[in-house]
């Protein structure tokens, strides 16, 4: 990959993109307003959330769609880290479901784009709990990001990628 541009702070860049994710979303998308980006590299991303009472399940713990759509929101934030404007659409998304979490809560969400290829990206998304540092989940999320490489306000085009 060769770089078109310097991302000055990568930080920002990954709060913007976010910031538009969650204007431009539906209510459902408002499950993640309480998000906070604490760092990004380069594909990478961390993040924490509180766990609150419209995050949970009948049994008054963390749903699973809550830590799926963690998974498909914090995947596509590391893709953005990659100075992405766009960061296409899910074609895949899997989680393991390891352990609970309760309303009060804090999680850690650490999130890595191990690939971004010229069609698909491809991330992995841990989420512990902030008290034990225990495992709660692990996602994987592919997105297919052929059109998103295209943008113009992306910081940086692929050069050379292979099919």
């Amino acid at each position: 990959m060769e770089s078109t541009g310097i991302i000055e702070d990568r930080t920002i860049w990954v709060r913007k993109m976010f910031q538009r994710h969650l204007e431009d979303g539906t209510n459902f998308d408002n499950l993640m307003e309480n998000l906070m980006i604490t760092n990004t590299a380069d594909g990478k991303i961390s993040a924490e959330i509180l766990i609150q009472e419209h995050h949970l399940n009948r049994i008054k713990s963390i749903h699973g769609g809550m830590l799926a759509l963690l998974t498909d929101v914090c995947g596509s934030l590391a893709v953005y880290s990659k100075g992405m404007h766009h960061a296409g659409v899910s074609t895949d998304l899997s989680v393991s479901y390891l352990r609970s979490a309760e309303n009060g809560d804090t999680l850690l969400i650490d999130a890595e784009c191990v690939k971004l290829g010229k069609k698909l990206a491809f991330t992995i998304v841990e989420v512990r709990n902030k008290a034990d540092k225990k495992v709660i989940a692990r996602g994987r999320h592919t997105l297919f990001v052929a059109d998103a490489h295209n943008d113009p306000e992306n910081l940086f085009k692929i050069v050379n990628a292979r099919l």
